[in-house]
């Protein structure tokens, strides 16, 4: 019998899975599932498919009683897929305000390391997303209107680490028309309907006039999405390869020669995307390259974690040595909140009444088996040839490897903190915890440590 045109995504599904090798059909993966209408079809496509999966739901409790509706869907969804459900209630708007940035930003954050958590701790081999073709059009309209270079232009990534998006190739129609003909129900936010919020501007007033110029503009979009892709990777070759010829590593920095600077074809350009895992911002070219330009001996230029000296006849890159020597050292276990130069701050409780805690599934939060805590706490920045044992790991491994594994950038690997009991790290900050310090069932006190970004 022959497939109809809606659910010929079914053909699709499979096929797009296995050009792009997602995931094999005997690995186990974790649908994230919010109860709309994209997620819904995802997780109905899996079932069809025969794929082995389980559902996770975050509940952020910003719609009052509607968000407490979407959990009790999915919590049926799952039952009715005989799949495992996993849901959890996260702080996205608590954090947004200790923090100064959005809620959406917040809850992104909150909810992705929880996705992270889950799949570690259940064996997932993949995080699935429902983001199709309009979520791609409008990532990449979002991040024009920001201001981006190819990178921002290549919008949602069919794959970024441990996540996946099965959905990529069909567009919203599509995805709809199934849903009907299977009869499908799922959840309607509210909040879609509002123009309060950007993404959704460009959903209900510019796309429209963009797919009425150009009604192919969803059918183009992935051949134009592969091309800025391939020119993106060549840049980045590119970019090595002369980085490459130029740097000279010495004891005191990283060396460039003014003058082959000069000499090369869009030598702003270049350094622009050289000094981007130094810390250096986009904004700060102007100034630079009049002083590469110019007279501009002496001149310094810093980032977060570097500095930049225009010498006579090179530009010298060098670790900020205050950055690079700080560290704070505690005799005991500090109480309450305290700041970590002005990176960051940390807040620091004992909890001794143990009976119904839970471990936030927060990578910002560590909890500790207190008792395990031997000799000075020092907070300090990583240093080559540090060690531990992360969380769920039996051996050891390099701090460096750790970070490397993760696919953690440049930049952010440069300002990556440690705090160390006594010789040992006991919480590599933000990423994860020392299994040695784990709590276990015989733990009697829990030291809690938070980060709280400053800003």
């Amino acid at each position: 019998m022959a497939l109809t045109r809606n659910r010929a995504i079914e053909h699709q599904f499979l096929s797009f899975i296995n050009r792009e090798q997602l995931f094999n059909q005997t690995d186990c993966i974790l649908l994230t599932v919010s109860g709309g209408l994209d997620s819904v079809v995802m997780a109905e496509l899996f079932r069809m498919a025969g794929f082995q999966y389980g559902i996770a739901h975050v509940n952020f409790q910003l719609r009052g009683a509607e968000s407490d509706e979407d959990e009790a869907f999915v919590r049926a969804l799952a039952e009715r897929h005989s799949v495992r459900f996993h849901t959890t209630r996260l702080p996205a708007k608590q954090q947004a305000e200790e923090q100064g940035i959005s809620t959406q930003m917040a809850a992104r954050h909150l909810r992705y390391a929880w996705f992270e958590h889950l799949a570690e701790e259940n064996g997932y081999a993949g995080i699935a997303t429902a983001h199709h073709q309009d979520d791609v059009l409008e990532t990449i309209l979002i991040n024009l209107v920001r201001g981006t270079g190819l990178t921002g232009l290549r919008g949602i990534p069919i794959r970024q680490g441990r996540i996946i998006r099965p959905l990529w190739f069909a567009d919203r129609e599509t995805i709809g028309d199934y849903a009907r003909e299977m009869e499908l129900v799922w959840r309607d936010d509210s909040s879609n309907a509002s123009d309060k919020y950007r993404r959704n501007r460009l959903r209900h007033q510019v796309i429209p006039v963009l797919k009425e110029m150009n009604p192919s503009l969803l059918q183009t979009l992935p051949t134009t999405v592969a091309r800025l892709q391939s020119a993106d990777e060549l840049i980045d070759e590119e970019m090595r390869r002369s980085w490459e010829i130029m740097a000279e590593n010495r004891p005191e920095g990283v060396f460039l020669s003014i003058q082959q600077l000069l000499n090369q074809r869009e030598w702003a350009f270049r350094l622009s995307e050289w000094l981007k895992p130094y810390g250096f911002q986009y904004v700060q070219m102007d100034a630079l390259a009049e002083a590469v330009r110019g007279d501009g001996f002496g001149q310094k230029f810093a980032s977060a974690t570097h500095q930049l000296l225009r010498d006579r006849d090179y530009l010298v890159i060098s670790a900020l040595q205050s950055v690079a020597n700080q560290e704070i050292w505690f005799n005991n276990v500090p109480s309450g909140v305290v700041s970590i130069f002005d990176h960051f701050c940390l807040r620091f409780e004992i909890i001794e009444s143990l009976a119904g805690f839970q471990i936030p599934p927060n990578p910002d939060i560590a909890c500790l088996d207190a008792d395990r805590i031997s000799g000075p706490l020092t907070i300090r920045r990583w240093q080559t040839g540090d060690r531990f044992q992360p969380l769920g790991m039996k051996g050891k491994l390099s701090v460096g490897n750790f970070l490397t594994n993760r696919k953690v950038s440049l930049t952010d690997r440069r300002s990556a903190w440690v705090v160390v009991a006594g010789d040992a790290i006991a919480w590599l900050i933000g990423y994860r915890p020392d299994d040695r310090y784990r709590v276990t069932d015989q733990t009697r006190k829990i030291l809690k440590i938070e980060r709280l970004l400053v800003g």
